[in-house]
């Protein structure tokens, strides 16, 4: 069960999600020359994870609170038993590179998006997103990625980060693209970052101010 200090954090979460969905890809130019590896010792990076299922999977994670980690819905379910992973089976590592990680977190509970369903996909991939607890808090060291509250407009610069199949001990990045117009207003967000297999839950970051980069939308599929 889910405390009411903690529904009303993942109820925040979910209206985030709901307005600035989960993102589409249009992939450009040539794969290797936008692909580089990243520092995950260094932010933003730093906040982001890989995430394993006892299935053998493994997918991309963001902490968006020292408690909490943003992942797509269907990284979660087994297509071979056509049922949800368990919570006890899944762990997040945090600046994961070659077997080597900043910090290591058990799943207790996970919350998904109302409704989704991935046998049917095509009618609820608009709640593609899960919210996952972890069994104790990260390090107070970790900056915790904030989910951007209002739409940027079509040619924001925008980032990808995650854990690609094919490079799967380092993480990978694209700074060479845009946000483009959403296809349907509050429910998909279109961008030119390159994505591969094992982005499923990746972040699609936009810089706030500064340093700050926040999270506007989460990949789920390419196009």
């Amino acid at each position: 069960m889910f405390g009411a200090r903690s529904r009303g954090l993942l109820l925040i979460t979910a209206v985030g999600l709901s307005m600035l969905s989960a993102a589409s890809a249009a992939t450009i130019g040539p794969l290797e020359l936008r692909r580089e590896t990243v520092d995950e010792r260094s932010y933003p990076w730093s906040s982001i994870g890989k995430l394993f299922n006892a299935s053998g999977g493994a997918f991309s994670g963001v902490v968006i609170s020292h408690d909490k980690i943003l992942t797509a819905a269907h990284c979660l379910f087994n297509y071979r038993s056509q049922r949800f992973v368990p919570a006890d089976e899944l762990h997040f590592m945090l600046g994961y590179r070659t077997r080597r990680y900043s910090a290591h977190a058990r799943i207790p509970r996970y919350e998904i998006g109302a409704g989704f369903d991935p046998l049917r996909y095509d009618e609820t991939s608009d709640a593609d997103w899960a919210v996952l607890t972890v069994t104790k808090s990260l390090p107070a060291s970790v900056e915790p990625l904030r989910l951007r509250r209002d739409a940027a407009p079509s040619g924001t610069k925008a980032v990808i980060a995650g854990y690609a199949q094919d490079r799967a001990f380092a993480m990978i990045a694209d700074r060479d693209c845009e946000l483009r117009d959403n296809t349907e207003p509050g429910r998909f967000l279109l961008h030119t970052c390159l994505s591969t297999k094992g982005y499923s839950g990746a972040r699609i970051l936009v810089r706030a101010g500064g340093r700050e980069m926040q999270v506007a939308g989460i990949q789920i599929a390419s196009i």
